[in-house]
């Protein structure tokens, strides 16, 4: 008994750790050094030594050895500083391991670790530090490690551009004067080029520590080239860097496919993966299964297109370092595949800075500006990070949930004006993408940021317009989990039409790619969830004109946690969108229901109004409808004429609800008014009629 009492503890305090939704005081280990405690007092017994003093390439091993440790402790560590010359008690390391990872240390305070060592483009050395991160003590110093070429070109990936011909590849240097890409058809033969335009940013720049203080590290310079005249699905080999400095290996990527319901693609999908050091180095980072995914998406990327990355990318949270590791990690997966992402509330928040949550410091003083400055997507201009574009069968909406969504927002009426325009003959699936979800189990229903307050703002925002505009599928992450509905309006799941068609959206949560798992989900969770996974992974789609199938990976072994698939018949066409305002307004007489109805009448007509969307919109019966009035004829039908005063003399209509043939003749008889004509029309015409007059 005392056994599972202390378990029912512990997992009660592992519920209470993850109340915040994965929203953790610290993500980055980094964020655990006490900068302002930092002291410097030289030990001249203790010696630090390195394998190699120059760089000579990023990624480099380097063995780290030292002795003369007096009274050895568990809290004494290996740290890295860049710039060489920086001031301790100004910059964080940007990177350590614990000395006690050699068995010797303990002993004979002396032993040997490994360093990987990215090229950050300038030179770095090595402290001995003792007293853990509370109240550091620089001890010992070893010789500084030259960088052989600064402008090595690194941090490659692609992007679309919104056309199809083009393809965008990004990559980082210290000051190349000259940069540009190269590619062709065949491997080696490079047959046209693009020069790049640069940038950066500067402490200047961000919004405050410790993104412009301890954490700050010059990013370098970003450059860009855009490969042009791109043939749909075909295999390029490129390359990119400056003659000066050299070019980087040879990668290849497939352009673009065909949009249109004829084209077959396939790719993957993740939110919330951040990143981990190879060689083991910031133990106590909770992104160290970031690793493990990332290796499994690379083992299946030759056959792969596209990666989504629906927010958080990194959780550098203002540690410019970490930006190098993410990039260094994802690099052999994104110079194959185009990387198109979303920003989250760690690259975005931070206060009074423009974005939607005023009060939360999450980006680290970033405020969205490293993201946007290194992943250069199709939006409309900074800091109004929502775009769309054309992949395949699928048009993908992508938008921000760290700025204002709310009706009558400049990203409301992109949105809306998007799916409003989308052709579906092209494209027959919808996707929508962003980071926050509209739907979430999660125990989280703190305001103003917490999972439940803001999924209830999506769903009064956007909800609607999903599933007029029939979005398939929306792809969230933020919550570190793995999280699917039904089809679901309205808290309701759906049936599926007769066509196979889904009829509403489903929503997933795939923020499960690599940060710390939440485990806040709910004790009883709602009818309208099919799958709810704490394990970390990835999903991979296949998608044609008529198939999405969907698998959801884990990354512990590879195997398939979850699959579906959702299905469109050959030529599929949307419902017409005006017919359901029209259904809507004309039927329901929502827009005009007089402000006297009481308060229980309008939530029943509410609920009136979602049925009939079932109904008539998922299937096409209008039985379902007379059935539905009938049900409710109590109080409700009567307060649905009263409603509407052109409806007066169809007031005796609500003794009709005796038999069903009445309620129908009164339904019909409404719809010859002159504001329910096309509603008529699409009655006796467009849908089956009942055979019972």
């Amino acid at each position: 008994m005392f056994h599972i009492l202390c378990l029912v503890v512990f997992l009660s305090a592992l519920r209470s750790f993850a109340q915040d939704s994965g929203n953790h005081d610290m993500h980055n280990s980094l964020e655990k050094f006490k900068i302002g405690n930092v002291r410097h007092a030289l030990d001249d017994d203790i010696h630090l030594d390195t394998s190699h003093n120059l760089l000579r390439q990023s990624g480099q091993w380097v063995e780290i050895t030292w002795k003369g440790v007096q009274d050895p402790q568990d809290d004494d560590y290996i740290a890295l500083y860049a710039p060489a010359n920086v001031s301790i008690y100004e910059t964080t390391p940007v990177k350590y391991q614990w000395a006690v990872k050699a068995a010797s240390h303990r002993a004979h305070g002396a032993g040997t670790i490994r360093f990987r060592l990215l090229n950050l483009r300038t030179d770095m050395r090595i402290a001995f530090i003792r007293n853990g991160f509370e109240f550091p003590v620089v001890a010992a110093w070893g010789d500084v490690i030259r960088v052989a070429n600064v402008n090595e070109p690194l941090q490659g990936h692609l992007a679309l551009t919104g056309e199809n011909s083009e393809m965008l590849i990004q990559w980082t240097t210290k000051n190349s004067s000259a940069p540009e890409a190269k590619w062709g058809l065949q491997s080696g033969k490079y047959t046209a080029k693009a020069a790049a335009s640069s940038m950066t940013y500067t402490k200047e720049d961000l919004c405050g520590a410790p993104a412009n203080a301890q954490g700050w590290l010059n990013p370098g310079t970003l450059h860009k080239a855009l490969m042009t005249d791109l043939q749909a699905g075909q295999r390029y080999f490129y390359m990119y860097g400056d003659e000066a400095h050299g070019f980087s290996q040879e990668a290849s990527f497939q352009a673009a496919p065909n949009i249109g319901p004829e084209s077959h693609v396939r790719f993957l999908a993740i939110a919330d993966m951040g990143q981990a050091e190879i060689d083991g180095s910031n133990e106590e980072s909770e992104m160290i299964p970031a690793l493990n995914t990332t290796r499994l998406m690379i083992a299946e990327a030759d056959d792969k297109q596209l990666l989504i990355h629906n927010g958080d990318i990194s959780y550098a949270r203002g540690y410019s370092s970490q930006w190098d590791v993410f990039f260094d990690q994802v690099e052999p997966l994104v110079t194959k595949m185009p990387y198109m992402t979303t920003i989250g509330n760690h690259e975005r928040n931070w206060p009074n800075s423009g974005d939607r949550f005023p009060a939360q410091y999450d980006s680290g003083g970033e405020c969205g500006v490293a993201y946007e400055r290194r992943l250069q997507m199709p939006r409309p201009a900074e800091d109004k990070p929502w775009y769309f574009f054309d992949f395949g069968p699928i048009h993908f909406l992508q938008y921000s949930t760290e700025h204002v969504f709310a009706k009558g927002s400049e990203q409301h009426a992109f949105m809306i004006k998007d799916l409003a325009s989308v052709n579906r003959t092209l494209t027959p699936w919808l996707v929508v993408g962003g980071h926050r979800p509209i739907y979430i189990d999660s125990t989280n229903n703190l305001e103003p940021d917490g999972d439940q307050p803001v999924a209830r703002a999506l769903r009064d925002a956007l909800e609607d317009a999903f599933y007029k505009y029939q979005v398939d599928m929306t792809w969230h992450g933020h919550h570190h989990s793995y999280q699917r509905t039904c089809p679901v309006y309205k808290e309701h799941c759906l049936p599926f039409n007769a066509d196979g068609t889904a009829a509403g959206p489903v929503h997933l949560v795939i923020g499960h790619a690599g940060a710390g798992l939440c485990l806040n989900t709910l004790p009883q969770r709602p009818l309208f969830w099919e799958r709810v996974e704490l394990t970390h992974g990835y999903m991979r789609v296949a998608a044609n004109g008529t198939d999405m199938h969907c698998e959801v990976v884990t990354d512990v072994d590879g195997s398939v946690m979850d699959s579906f698939t959702l299905h469109k018949p050959p030529g599929w066409r949307p419902k017409d969108v005006h017919i359901v305002e029209i259904w809507e307004k004309s039927v329901l007489g929502m827009a005009d229901m007089s402000g006297q109805a009481n308060i229980s009448a309008q939530a029943g007509l509410q609920r009136m109004q979602d049925t009939v969307r079932n109904n008539v919109l998922g299937h096409g019966w209008i039985q379902g409808i007379v059935h539905y009035i009938k049900r409710h004829k109590s109080n409700m039908l009567h307060q649905f004429f009263n409603s509407h005063a052109h409806s007066l003399k169809y007031r005796s209509c609500t003794e009709c609800s005796v038999s069903f043939s009445q309620v129908y003749h009164c339904f019909i008889a409404f719809c010859s008014e002159p504001t329910g004509k096309a509603v008529k029309t699409m009655v006796l015409t467009a849908l089956p009629v009942p055979h019972i007059l």
